[in-house]
């Protein structure tokens, strides 16, 4: 009884020692990609900005339409990622006028929606790309309730 016990305790030991040198190389491997996938995260940093629009009469401050976004240079381009809010739903749109500078002056891209929208875009630096502006507004053509400008230069 007491040789049957002691080879039952070895075999169980032989085991755990198999599947335990089995399951290293896969730990291993996940701690390789989960080293590598940080790494890949940590090649640009974020750079947030945002706005709000002012408000019309009888509007609140709730009411206005916001937008919140980052920034990231990585390869020779800039990123550009945002979200933006038209929070009172009177069916006006709000909109996003982005201003960007390069070699050849300044340009403009208007966004338009009615509710949320997330827009993503890129521009190279290789034409001097050196900075933007950004407001958000609310209304109908010719009265937009404008926020302030977000400025930023590289």
């Amino acid at each position: 009884m007491r040789k049957l016990r002691s080879v039952l305790v070895g075999t169980a030991l032989a085991g755990a020692l198999a599947a335990g040198i089995a399951a290293a190389p896969a730990q291993a491997a996940t701690a390789t990609t989960a080293g590598t996938a940080s790494v890949a995260q940590a090649q640009y940093t974020k750079h947030w900005f945002s706005g709000s629009s002012s408000f019309g009469r009888g509007e609140s401050r709730g009411d206005r339409s916001d937008y919140k976004g980052y920034w990231y240079h990585s390869n020779g381009r800039y990123y550009f990622d945002f979200n933006t809010y038209d929070r009172d739903r009177d069916r006006e749109n709000t909109y996003i006028d982005f201003y960007y500078h390069d070699d050849n002056g300044w340009h403009n891209r208007r966004f338009s929606t009615g509710g949320h929208r997330e827009w993503k875009f890129s521009f190279s630096d290789k034409n001097g790309f050196d900075g933007f502006r950004s407001r958000i507004g609310e209304g109908r053509s010719g009265d937009f309730d404008w926020g302030n400008y977000y400025r930023h230069s590289f």
